[in-house]
């Protein structure tokens, strides 16, 4: 058990130190992040503890916030579809499926998908847009694989293949997430610790037909040329989580789970997340959750508190267990202070 928990103090320690490597300078490079579809949390109950629950969530679901949390599950199989709409009617369709492989570990399959819409096309040429129309095709797929290596310890990776297509141009990219979790901190029944650093990769470009130009030399007879934009290259929204979470039973038909987090990042400003979750019988729940911008302006013209437009979510949940079936319906509503609030709607199932 101690060399077990030296390995997992090591990891995390480890984890920090990359991410702390990672995001060197990242006040440098607010706004400039590739792969923003990587930020687009999934999953309703997440999302309504407003992504705090690094330490303790688990299954399926836990993919997205600390891959670790996914061999905290006790079903042999699980599915989950999710769909919300983000900022600007961007449709936002996840699914997963997982599974637990006797003396192997857990190994899950996730797609998460972006729906634009038509949109006009626009040129040099047609400022205002013309008759023909595009739609941006932009998909992150995801192999996950989580081993709890002891009662309390839990670790997980996931692989994540990123493609975006807009138009006449394409880039795809390769993010890992990578996860700890420990349960029973300090003796503590109850008390969790997670540590997550996601979207760790080699930095994104464009490329493809739609950078090409075509240009005449206006001194010489030489006809027009094609010639191509070199399209620059952006790091991906690498972020480091440390979190904790605390769940109370207060009876046998009440509990109550504290959660809470530190974002460290290198697009925005960090972030304090605070969240909590009430579970009546483990079939009906209540969530909900506040963003706290980190540090303070250092001038008057310094808007970091503002570069995170989330300010919180909420939600509810029912769990219904027959047997070995679980169904579980989980919604959550993301308040944006700019925008419209999202909708999210999770479907579970767990056999």
């Amino acid at each position: 058990m101690r060399t077990t928990l030296k390995s997992c103090v090591a990891v995390a320690v480890v984890l920090v130190l990359a991410g702390a490597s990672a995001l060197a300078g990242g006040g440098n490079r607010v706004g400039t992040a590739s792969a923003d579809q990587l930020l687009i949390p999934v999953g309703a109950r997440g999302i309504a503890l407003g992504s705090s629950y690094t330490a303790g969530i688990s299954g399926v679901n836990a993919i997205y916030f600390n891959p670790a949390g996914l061999s905290a599950s006790t079903a042999r199989a699980e599915a989950t579809f999710s769909s919300m709409k983000s900022i600007g009617d961007i449709g936002v369709a996840y699914f997963a499926v997982g599974a637990n492989f006797s003396g192997f570990g857990h190994l899950a399959f996730s797609v998460k998908s972006l729906s634009f819409g038509d949109i006009p096309r626009t040129d040099e040429r047609s400022t205002d847009g013309s008759f023909a129309t595009y739609s941006p095709t932009f998909v992150n797929i995801g192999l996950t694989y989580s081993r709890a290596l002891t009662d309390r310890i839990r670790a997980g990776v996931t692989a994540n293949i990123i493609s975006e297509t807009i138009d006449r141009v394409s880039a795809s990219g390769v993010a890992f997430d990578i996860g700890v979790q420990y349960s029973g901190l300090a003796g503590v029944r109850g008390l969790g610790l997670g540590v997550t650093l996601k979207h760790l990769g080699a930095n994104m470009k464009y490329d493809g037909p739609g950078l090409l130009r075509s240009a005449k030399e206006n001194l010489t007879n030489r006809p027009a040329q094609l010639l191509k934009i070199d399209a620059a290259g952006f790091g991906l929204p690498t972020s480091l989580e440390i979190g904790l979470a605390y769940t109370a039973a207060v009876s046998d038909l009440h509990a109550v789970t504290m959660t809470g987090a530190f974002e460290n990042n290198n697009y925005l400003a960090d972030q304090y997340r605070v969240g909590a979750e009430y579970a009546f019988k483990n079939f009906f729940f209540l969530r909900g959750s506040v963003n706290i911008p980190g540090g303070a302006p250092t001038d008057e013209f310094d808007t970091s508190k503002n570069d995170y437009i989330y300010s919180g979510a909420f939600g509810a949940g029912v769990n219904y267990a027959s047997g070995d079936v679980n169904i579980g319906l989980d919604y959550a509503y993301r308040m944006s202070e700019i925008f419209a609030g999202s909708h999210v709607f999770t479907i579970n199932l767990g056999f």
